[in-house]
């Protein structure tokens, strides 16, 4: 997307940098930040950072149960429009920090992703619906185990989005129709990617780059050919750090594991060879794509602190001691300072130069909201924006913001009319039941080392039986036959996951102790189980009440992460993970449940 001066029109910016071009900025913050300019509430539940254009600034929230799309004044923080997308999307609350799915604006229109994975092409104006594309039907793509994740980028008329479906890995669109102008489709494709796609000039050809399960490949930008595939070490579990490209180099961060690569493309005529130049074995947030791209170095939060990396060799030219303790956070840059707001609604400036870097301000955002990640923040116009889940906040930045005198913010009350909720399908109805309906939530994988954990608190014993709801790949009853040698039973609704655990079964050679099932976790019997594995949303664990009050006395629930509401539980007690490095709550109940 083309930026004015002052814009931030995409996700991570309009060249994908995640660095601002402004200068002009205070380099230094008073002990109580810099000045509020304007405060907006009523965005709803929402993790989505925001992009700025044309006066205006964009984000996405869930409210009233719908999806939407709001467009706020930049002045003063009022709505303008609001966009119904379709309905909400619960999504988990940890692995939502993979996709934060910005809208992409270009001039008076605007791209964005719903949670249902369909596209919208909104006009930027007024918020009419211009032309949509759904990804499960149009490009044949399976809803990702995480949900769906794409910030679609403008090149010229063409609007370039990675479906990674069936029929299209990739494809440009017309901007103006949504007609498909190429789409690419890759044999035997890998998962989706949570990373953003960017554009490169390697070797003089214009390209896309996508992160996905199997590594990094690039594409050719005039008719979307295949133009190399690399394997990059440590693709598992979730892709999301956007590749930053620069020349004929390729800097691939990743969390779980996945540490650092640095990759040469060499041309070879009509193709290339991508080079592995090195790999580090870092520490990388698994959330939270936050690096920079200034020059010939890389910023990035490594071992949860800000850290400097030379773009050619991947090593660093600060010290991870000398590094200040931040903790889980997301960046941006702009006239010379790292702009970090961290897990714990702090918000600090740092001065920053390859060499060196130095505490410049720092404070607290008020009131913040407890949470498992950080929205980015955006520098734009000489403005700071912070998301806070349902508030956005806009500092003054400004060289002169000091000496301004404004009135003192007052919050601004985002509201939706009877029209903009006209599509509401959020009428009260029963649930359904069945195999042959939409899964409830999106599949998560529990770590290893927490599975065995919540096994063994659960006390299961070679007699036991063991049901897990949800069973995904079917670890849980996997381990559970495999440690203590008892019967196990996985019930799934989603069937791809059902054949995906049932191999993983018959390959441990575990039939004979081990069943998965093709059925919804609401119509099974309970009666017979003596430990019940769940990871589960609060509001799916409350349905299942009915069906735990048949479980015979001494029976024992233990879920990962989600709480039972109304239900007091017997223990709650944090793990740590070494697998990826977080805490992660296990909660046990026995039956008879006690109610609160």
């Amino acid at each position: 997307a083309v930026a004015q001066n002052g814009e931030w029109p995409q996700w991570r910016g309009s060249d994908r940098s995640n660095a601002s071009r402004e200068t002009g900025l205070l380099q230094e913050w008073p002990t109580n930040g810099p000045p509020l300019v304007w405060q907006a509430v009523g965005l709803g539940d929402g993790i989505t950072s925001v992009s700025v254009a044309g006066g205006r600034v964009f984000t996405v929230g869930n409210r009233e149960g719908g999806e939407f799309v709001f467009a706020l004044d930049a002045k003063a923080g009022g709505k303008i429009w609001a966009a119904r997308l379709g309905k909400a999307i619960e999504e988990n609350r940890i692995m939502r920090w993979l996709t934060q799915r910005t809208p992409t604006v270009d001039g008076d229109r605007l791209y964005s992703l719903s949670g249902n994975g369909e596209l919208f092409c909104l006009s930027a104006v007024d918020g009419r619906k211009l032309w949509q594309k759904k990804y499960t039907e149009d490009f044949g793509t399976l809803r990702p185990f995480w949900g769906f994740c794409d910030r679609p980028l403008v090149e010229g008329d063409r609007l370039i989005c990675t479906p990674f479906g069936a029929s299209a890995f990739i494809a440009a669109l017309d901007k103006r129709t949504g007609e498909v102008v190429w789409k690419t489709r890759i044999e035997a494709p890998p998962a989706a990617g949570h990373a953003s796609l960017v554009a490169s000039e390697a070797g003089g050809v214009r390209q896309y780059i996508v992160f996905h399960s199997r590594g990094l490949a690039g594409f050719a930008a005039d008719d979307g050919r295949l133009l190399w595939d690399y394997a990059r070490p440590g693709t598992r579990t979730g892709m999301t750090y956007t590749p930053v490209a620069s020349g004929d180099l390729v800097f691939s961060p990743n969390g779980y594991g996945g540490g650092l690569v640095g990759i040469q493309l060499i041309r070879e005529g009509g193709h290339f060879k991508p080079e592995e130049r090195y790999l580090h074995r870092l520490n990388f947030d698994p959330f939270q794509d936050s690096t920079v791209l200034v020059g010939n170095h890389v910023y990035a939060m490594e071992s949860r602190k800000p850290v400097c990396f030379e773009l050619k060799t991947g090593d660093p030219t600060w010290t991870t001691e000398a590094a200040p303790q931040i903790g889980r956070a997301a960046m941006t840059h702009a006239d010379r300072c790292l702009y970090i707001r961290d897990v714990k609604g702090m918000m600090s400036l740092l001065r920053v130069t390859p060499q060196d870097w130095k505490q410049a301000g720092r404070f607290q955002i008020p009131e913040y909201e407890q949470s498992d990640g950080v929205t980015a923040p955006v520098v734009a116009g000489g403005r700071l924006y912070l998301r806070d889940n349902s508030r956005l906040f806009c500092y003054d930045i400004s060289a002169g913001a000091l000496t301004t005198t404004r009135p003192a913010s007052q919050p601004v009350a985002v509201g939706l009319t009877a029209r903009e909720l006209e599509e509401d399908e959020t009428a009260p109805r029963p649930p359904r039941v069945g195999v042959n309906r939409a899964p409830d939530a999106v599949y998560v994988a529990t770590p290893q080392d927490v599975v065995e954990r919540m096994l063994l608190e659960a006390g299961v014993k070679k007699d036991s039986v063991v049901v897990d709801l949800g069973s995904g790949d079917g670890r849980i009853v996997i381990a559970a036959a495999k440690n203590f040698g008892c019967k196990a039973v996985g019930y799934e609704i989603d069937e791809r996951l059902v054949t995906l655990s049932r191999e993983a079964v018959t390959k441990a050679n575990l039939q004979h102790l081990v069943t998965i099932e093709h059925k919804d976790i609401f119509t099974v019997d309970l009666s017979g189980v003596d430990v019940v594995a769940a990871f589960l949303y609060p509001r799916l664990m409350e349905r299942l009440i009915p069906q735990f009050g048949k479980l015979k006395p001494g029976a024992r629930i233990v879920s990962h992460q989600f709480e039972m509401p109304g239900v007091k539980p017997d223990r709650t007690l944090l793990v740590d993970s070494a697998e990826d490095g977080d805490k992660h709550k296990v909660l046990l109940w026995t039956a008879p449940l006690k109610m609160e």
